[in-house]
């Protein structure tokens, strides 16, 4: 499509101030950055008088690979281009849809609690991935290989070493995944398998990938100030453990690295924040690269069985049912919920199977009431009842504070680390979450507004190797966003949001006066 864009205040990813200009396209790619409309143009015009032009935007935490890969894509991409996102970085937290052993005996357990994934076989690899988003997205995508679905693939679930055999193969999955082009390595140390990887493991891999000069991220250990994932309930904060053993494996790998979703679990971590920020500075000034990715509200998505202690995980379902286990389970779980500020009226489920789907949208809190039973069993039950794929909105994550700080820090990026589910409730961040930071950076509640573009723009292409992406010059591909500055909003429900009518992928319209354009498609990224 050939397309001139006229009288917008044009944001161009890498400069704070915004000019007027008039941006030519051709074909795919930005072709123009023009003082005046050029003399004898003949192609399609659009007056963008009043709006803001950006690059469009790079959602640098994203799960959308399970999703983007289905016939039925648009329905799984749709909130998310209509929020402006043109490309997402996707397969985060370990889990990844691409990276598998082809012979596999572990097929059922590989992707975690991603529901109605398709055939594994048809996009094991990255290649097969890349083909399958091509024939199906709307969005450009990258995606990085997943710790745990590697590990799983090799040796299933639960605890245990890998084999000097079994570890051979992971660190060949590795390579051939970075060769054919997967953006990086991703752990996910909160959640099964990831979490039983030994420190020689997670580091091996960690070195491969920085001999590929790929990006590693790390869903870490734990993200508040207490948690299940170490024994002491008392003296350094489990949060800062955690970030210290990302830290020595960033600094023993030479790894470029990023910290994914920096949230402070429960009220009592929320003061936890300066030091988070001193920890990462200091790596960073030792000569590290170290980013993190935030999103803009006080809660996350997660799986229902994420407040339970690895130990705890490990057992088979007849030895969680034994009485000195549920004592030991009780006692630290009462002991973590008072010091921490985090309880299970925290947890809400999203989506617990057709089965139960009268548990969408409820709190725990609010079914142990209605069981009359206390909120531990409570939870316990929902869990035995519908499985470990359960998903909930966790909150108490952050606050506006903590939001307007990171958001202003030079080395974050902006996220949603959201996925639509095929029923029950949604997470709100799959429909507003980059709306609504430029929202809070309209009332002065976060990072300023030509600031955040480019961490939203150019900064995250290049904080992932995304080769012509976010920046509005000649010979980028056109991804582009008109948004107005002065109304823009998340819509605050399960809609599109407010003042952003416009969204361009690789040239073509995806959204044209507000309007969802199915027949919009991306292609699917080579980092590098």
């Amino acid at each position: 499509m050939d397309l001139l864009i006229k009288n917008a205040e044009v944001f161009d990813g890498v400069h704070e101030e915004a000019r007027k200009a008039w941006v030519l396209i051709e074909g795919d790619k930005i072709a123009a950055l023009l003082d005046a409309e050029p003399a004898g143009y003949a192609g399609e015009v659009l007056d963008a008088a009043g709006l803001s032009l950006s690059p469009g935007f790079i959602d640098t935490h994203s799960h959308n690979d399970f999703y983007a890969v289905l016939s039925g894509a648009q329905r799984y991409c749709r909130s998310f281009v209509e929020q402006g996102i043109t490309t997402q970085v996707a397969g985060n937290c370990g889990f990844s849809i691409a990276g598998i052993d082809p012979e596999t005996p572990y097929g059922k357990d590989l992707f975690g609690f991603f529901a109605e994934n398709p055939d594994y076989q048809e996009v094991a690899s990255f290649p097969l991935w890349a083909a399958a988003v091509d024939r199906y997205s709307p969005l450009n995508m990258a995606c990085l290989a997943g710790h745990g679905t590697i590990r799983t693939s090799l040796r299933g679930l639960g605890a245990g070493a890998l084999t000097a055999d079994q570890m051979r193969k992971m660190e060949r999955l590795v390579e051939q995944e970075l060769e054919a082009g997967s953006a990086g390595l991703s752990y996910g140390l909160m959640y099964d398998p990831s979490m039983y990887g030994g420190a020689e493991e997670l580091l091996s891999l960690a070195k491969i990938a920085a001999r590929y000069n790929r990006i590693i991220t790390f869903h870490q250990r734990a993200l508040s100030r207490f948690s299940l994932s170490y024994p002491e309930l008392f003296g350094r904060a489990h949060n800062l453990r955690a970030l210290d053993e990302v830290l020595k494996i960033a600094e023993q790998s030479g790894a470029r690295t990023q910290v994914s979703h920096v949230i402070f679990v429960g009220r009592s971590t929320w003061n936890t924040l300066d030091e988070t920020i001193r920890l990462i500075d200091q790596a960073n000034e030792r000569g590290g690269d170290i980013g993190f990715d935030i999103y803009p509200f006080d809660f996350g998505a997660s799986t229902i069985t994420v407040a339970l202690p690895s130990w705890y995980q490990a057992l088979s379902p007849d030895a969680q049912q034994k009485f000195a286990v549920r004592l030991r389970l009780r006692a630290e779980i009462f002991a973590t919920r008072k010091l921490l500020g985090f309880g299970f009226n925290d947890i809400q489920v999203t989506w617990a199977g057709a089965g139960k789907s009268e548990y969408a949208g409820r709190r725990i809190g609010e079914l142990a009431r209605e069981w009359k039973t206390d909120e531990l069993n409570a939870y316990l039950r929902v869990i035995s009842e519908t499985g470990s794929a359960t998903t909930v909105l966790m909150y108490s994550y952050m606050n506006d504070h903590i939001i307007d700080v990171l958001s202003r820090h030079p080395r974050t990026n902006y996220m949603t680390d959201a996925w639509i589910l095929d029923q029950g409730m949604q997470n709100r961040a799959a429909y507003g979450a980059f709306p609504k930071f430029l929202r809070l950076s309209r009332e002065g509640k976060a990072e300023t507004l030509g600031r955040m573009i480019i961490k939203m723009s150019s900064k995250a292409a290049d904080r992932f190797c995304l080769k012509n992406r976010g920046r509005i010059e000649p010979g980028y591909y056109a991804d582009l966003v008109l948004f107005d500055k002065n109304t823009v909003a998340e819509s605050g429900g399960e809609t599109a949001p407010i003042g952003l009518p416009h969204v361009i992928i690789n040239g073509e319209f995806a959204v044209k006066g507000g309007a969802y354009q199915e027949k919009a498609l991306g292609r699917g990224l080579a980092a590098g």
